[in-house]
């Protein structure tokens, strides 16, 4: 697959192009549809399955006070798309620059007389442009006048609600894994580096790998069973969210961090996944450091037994 740095980098292909546009956190199971029926029309036609997305959320430049936590990093969004077959992804940064063009000139300039779409499949909540003026029902108003082809998807509903990657948000926030990987089509995991932490774990004998979640969905503060996948091995451990009130009782900063069961290596700077099981406890403050490693000890041991039941 080709990965392209902006739209003023590609290159036409000598054959049609079969192009659609989003942000899609999470790669969720509307989503794949979307980009499943991209590729059979593509295939169909002789075209070529091209992906448009942005290198951050729109809402970090239009609405930053809104700006929600992000499901994945772009290098994950990129790599499931992938996996669906598409030929190219166009990662373009939205600037202030993107954010004020009207739609018909973003469909005019960009999409038509840049990216050369013959072919455009866009789902039931399509945005692009100025005010978010860019619908499904603008394209499809403009389609026989600008000359190209006009695919719509319908949203995908699952136990009567439409799936988005704000209802996973939610559900991730809320703890509910069993919703959110319903939702995605695969269990939810945290894809973060390993940064040093402050030692706390590895003075009371569990030692924890600290995570830059930086913008990413995080479930609320407490305890969690979890699997971590260090390369192709599988281990059992158990995730931290929370401010440290044992340590710090004025509301320290969120961190996140996760103990890794019989293991020690130094992985700073190392990629890991986490994948949360269930939910343990609340975050909660211990009247010392020896009940403080005591809790530790049951919470390990409560994890353990969860991932005995969930390989």
């Amino acid at each position: 697959m080709k990965i392209i740095n902006g739209i003023t980098n590609f290159a036409a292909p000598s054959a049609p192009v079969a192009l659609t546009l989003g942000f899609f956190d999470g790669v969720h199971v509307g989503h794949q549809a979307l980009l499943a029926s991209l590729v059979s029309l593509a295939r169909a036609k002789g075209a070529v399955p091209v992906v448009l997305t942005f290198d951050s959320h729109p809402f970090r430049v239009v609405m930053p006070d809104k700006l929600p936590p992000m499901i994945m990093t772009v290098t994950e969004r990129i790599a499931l798309i992938e996996e669906l077959g598409v030929d190219t992804v166009i990662v373009q940064p939205f600037d202030e620059l993107l954010s004020s063009m009207s739609a018909t000139d973003f469909l005019h300039d960009l999409v038509l007389a840049r990216l050369h779409a013959a072919v455009i499949v866009c789902g039931y909540d399509t945005h692009f442009g100025r005010n978010r003026e860019g619908t499904h029902d603008f394209l499809r108003a403009h389609a026989a006048h600008d000359g190209f082809e006009l695919h719509e998807t319908s949203p995908r509903v699952m136990d009567g609600q439409t799936v988005s990657s704000t209802g996973i948000r939610e559900a991730i926030q809320e703890g509910a894994f069993s919703r959110a990987a319903d939702w995605l089509g695969r269990p939810w995991s945290l894809w973060a580096r390993v940064t040093e932490g402050c030692g706390i774990g590895r003075t009371m004998g569990f030692p924890t790998a600290n995570l830059d979640v930086g913008y990413l969905v995080l479930p609320r503060e407490g305890i969690y069973a979890a699997h971590v996948l260090l390369g192709d091995t599988r281990h059992k451990g158990a995730m931290y969210v929370g401010r440290r009130p044992t340590f710090v009782p004025k509301a320290g900063h969120l961190v996140c961090e996760v103990y890794i069961a019989g293991f020690s290596a130094d992985i700073y700077n190392e990629w890991i996944r986490v994948e949360p099981a269930a939910f343990i406890r609340p975050d909660m403050q211990c009247a010392s450091t020896d009940d403080l490693r005591a809790q530790i000890a049951r919470d390990v041991a409560r994890a353990s037994s969860i991932l005995e039941q969930s390989p």
